[in-house]
């Protein structure tokens, strides 16, 4: 979701789909990803430097360098501010100032600096531009020149929103106030990873290759994350990262599944739940149910789906998201996906049938990776924040929330391939 500034916004034209043929999801073949070009509806942002001084009524200056955190789970520390550098600060607990990093509230411990009405030189950047890793701790300077002061260290190993770029410098906003950081010191980040499984099952079961991964396989995957110490995030999480509300650790992935398959809560879940991870998992509210109480499924024959009860026990791993109702179709005529022959209120009544099973849901799953203009307003309009296709590259800032990349991954992947996206050395055409 993208806020509308004052200094521009481009809307990128829209190109047609191209979808392969012979899919039939009660044969457990459904292609995870088609031959297609994904539409884009990426804003972009323009803006010129405008800095100039603002008086602030609340400007804290710090006696001496202190911590800087932002809130996960609990505090983390992202970095060191420095003495004698005055940042407005927003708010106030009995422990901490507060201050915006980026779009993000981040927390200065109280007790060692003073606070008084004064100006101080504003960015008036862009929010959003992109963001930068960094491999050691990086210093922010007060201008672009490394003569000028020290205003900020960034801690090693996140990647943090910057808002502009200036020749040799990436500018990022901390306290009302520009920071800036050399080009050379840093990475410009080049995404997430986001995964995408649909079935998971034990080699010896598998009769199929389509949208289905070996547990053999999968174990070696979520076992390769965990040693490589990568961090899952939720689909919230993921928003906040594009929108510069959150900076995440660089070994930082998403892991989503579709279609809410039964395979799911017998393989899957165990070794997500043994590694510590979590995974947003796109739900298909009318098959809900389908096949309880009949026998488990065998690799072949009718696919069978999580239950209400499945969802409940499940959600210390999985949080449930959005795959719509009754529109995971294909229009055997076309060979395109039913949602083109909704209009925009049809689609948006299915999804708010399908968020009645998912209320907490942010994100949108699109079946077989298809949409429209009209499947994104209509996902815009009941409260989804993300949209994931089935086109394959990183998660950026470059492009729409609601046009988020995966890879795919099935038994047809590499290792090799799997490591190569998910430590971010793969390139895309």
């Amino acid at each position: 979701m993208k806020k509308m500034y004052s200094c521009g916004l481009l809307l990128v034209s829209a190109i047609l789909f191209i979808i392969s043929n012979g899919v039939n999801w009660n044969l457990n073949e459904v292609p995870l990803f088609q031959e297609q070009q994904g539409t884009v509806f990426a804003q972009t942002v323009q803006s010129e430097r405008m800095v100039s001084d603002r008086e602030f009524e609340r400007v804290l200056t710090l006696q001496e360098r202190q911590p800087i955190y932002m809130m996960a789970e609990n505090l983390v520390q992202i970095g060191v501010v420095e003495a004698d550098q005055p940042v407005a600060i927003t708010g106030e607990d009995e422990a901490y100032y507060e201050l915006r990093l980026g779009k993000m509230t981040a927390f200065i411990p109280k007790g060692r600096g003073m606070i008084e009405k004064q100006k101080v030189l504003p960015s008036v950047y862009a929010e959003r531009f992109a963001a930068v890793e960094t491999l050691e701790t990086t210093i922010v300077y007060t201008d672009a020149d490394l003569e000028s002061d020290v205003l900020l260290r960034l801690e090693a190993g996140y990647r943090y929103p910057v808002v502009q770029e200036l020749e040799d410098w990436y500018i990022m906003k901390i306290g009302e106030r520009p920071g800036y950081i050399r080009k050379q010191s840093v990475v410009l980040d080049k995404g997430l990873p986001v995964l995408v499984y649909h079935q998971v099952l034990p080699r010896a079961m598998m009769q199929t290759t389509m949208s289905t991964i070996s547990l053999e396989s999968f174990e070696q995957q979520m076992g390769y994350l965990a040693d490589q110490q990568f961090t899952t995030l939720t689909s919230q999480q993921l928003y906040n990262y594009l929108e510069g509300r959150l900076v995440v650790p660089s070994q930082a992935i998403v892991i989503t599944f579709d279609d809410g398959l039964e395979s799911a809560k017998d393989y899957a879940y165990p070794v997500l739940r043994k590694y510590g991870f979590t995974a947003p998992h796109h739900m298909i509210s009318s098959r809900m149910d389908r096949g309880k109480g009949a026998p488990a499924f065998d690799g072949g024959g009718l696919l069978t789906y999580l239950t209400a009860t499945d969802l409940e026990k499940l959600k210390d791993v999985f949080q449930f998201e959005a795959h719509t109702s009754e529109l995971h179709e294909l229009n055997h005529a076309t060979n395109l996906g039913v949602v083109f022959d909704h209009t925009q209120e049809e689609i948006l009544g299915d999804l708010r049938e399908n968020l009645k099973n998912v209320p907490t849901a942010v994100s949108i799953a699109y079946p077989y990776g298809q949409y429209n203009e009209q499947f994104i307003a209509a996902a815009k309009e009941v409260g989804l924040l993300i949209g994931y296709t089935t086109v394959e590259g990183y998660a950026t800032m470059a492009t729409s929330n609601y046009e988020v990349n995966r890879f795919g991954v099935t038994e047809k992947r590499s290792f090799e391939q799997f490591a190569t996206y998910v430590d971010g050395d793969m390139t895309w055409p």
